[in-house]
């Protein structure tokens, strides 16, 4: 098949989304399919995907992204040949398939805003937003959706028309080769060597670049309820702006030490030697360094709003607290976990689960999505 594979971005260095679309096109093409990426942006290492790349150009100032985005796709494809079926990684209407990588808005905005959601709806943004995920949930504008998670799954069905037929689980792919146990000793203490943390800290690691979505600040809370705070050390990994930085460095009153970087290229090296994998998150269809994590033998504790929770089993390989404001139920998790031998045992346990997310298997999976869509048309 000549594929159509719609993204707002392949510039790979910006976090784990960009890091499994490269996977699943390498996997496409693997498997004989051309595809062509449409985006606004690309990186070299976009370049030596082998796919050809369109650019799209940026949308008008002051309209909502997603139907600009939509309305210079079309522009763009009317000069290109007809596409066997058009993949949307992202927001953008119509499309033959559509992967469901950011969530349902129309139920994240009511977890956003709780009981101040109604007023929100006087924001033309938040409107419009709810308008496009609707209309690009009809049948007239999508064929088959993938979801990420069973929860993805579920939401998708009872917050949109789709009927549950045309609404598939497919989880992400994980490359092995880059993201698997190695010795996490030797990164441990290459770490502490490299940035000066006391090795005797139990080292626990943040990875995002929405801190507050992903839930930092509930995690900083959750360090300084903890029965010992200075026992541990903070790694945050993940790009934000400074003046929010500051702001929650303030926040951990000097409870624990703590170490802040920005994006990494070598994000199993901080995997491997962390101890705890820490991802309070408000809601994720299933971020992907939930699955990088446990691949690297790292255990986890996030919430029951994170499709990646479907990967762990509690209390065995990492803890599932029912959302991100709890607080004291991390704290006793992340108490737990101080004991090396626990860590251990969670560690050596840690991939049980996601050891079948193979790159293989979900571009198979998505493959006969595809194939299905283009015989329907």
């Amino acid at each position: 098949m000549n594929i159509a594979l719609v993204i707002q971005s392949l510039a790979l260095a910006r976090g784990g989304a960009e890091r499994f679309s490269r996977n699943l096109i390498r996997g496409l093409i693997a498997r004989g399919h051309a595809i062509t990426v449409y985006c606004h942006e690309w990186d070299s290492r976009a370049e030596q995907l082998g796919a050809r790349l369109v650019a799209v150009p940026a949308g008008r100032p002051g309209r909502h992204p997603w139907y600009e985005f939509s309305r210079n796709v079309a522009a763009v494809m009317t000069d290109e040949p007809a596409a066997d079926v058009v993949f949307g990684l992202t927001q953008v209407l119509p499309q033959d398939v559509h992967r469901l990588g950011g969530g349902i808005y129309s139920y994240w905005y009511k977890r956003k805003y709780g009981r101040l959601f109604p007023l929100q709806l006087l924001r033309p943004r938040v409107r419009s937003a709810l308008r496009f995920e609707q209309e690009m949930y009809q049948l007239r504008n999508l064929r088959h959706a993938i979801a990420i998670s069973a929860m993805d799954r579920d939401l998708l069905v009872r917050h949109t028309s789709l009927p549950p037929e045309r609404v598939h689980l497919v989880y992400n792919g994980f490359d092995f080769d880059e993201f698997n146990p190695g010795s996490r000793s030797e990164a441990r203490e290459t770490l502490c060597s490299r940035f000066g943390i006391d090795p005797d800290k139990t080292i626990v690691l943040f990875a995002a670049n929405n801190y507050i979505r992903k839930g930092l600040p509930q995690a900083i809370d959750s360090l300084r309820a903890t029965a010992s705070p200075d026992a541990f050390h903070l790694l945050v990994i993940g790009r934000a702006k400074p003046s929010l930085q500051l702001r929650l460095k303030a926040r951990s009153g000097n409870a624990f030490s703590s170490l802040w970087l920005d994006r990494v290229d070598n994000p199993a090296d901080f995997y491997r030697a962390a101890d705890i994998f820490l991802f309070p998150t408000q809601y994720d269809s299933f971020a992907n360094v939930i699955g990088e994590a446990l691949l690297c033998g790292l255990p986890v504790i996030t919430t029951a709003q994170a499709g990646g929770a479907e990967m762990i089993v509690h209390d065995h390989n990492g803890y599932v607290v029912p959302d991100y404001r709890s607080i004291a139920e991390m704290a006793v998790c992340l108490d737990l976990l101080r004991d090396t031998h626990r860590r251990a045992d969670f560690s050596a346990r840690a991939s049980e689960k996601i050891s079948a997310c193979s790159l293989a298997l979900c571009a198979e999976q998505t493959e006969q999505i595809l194939l299905r869509a283009n015989q329907e048309k």
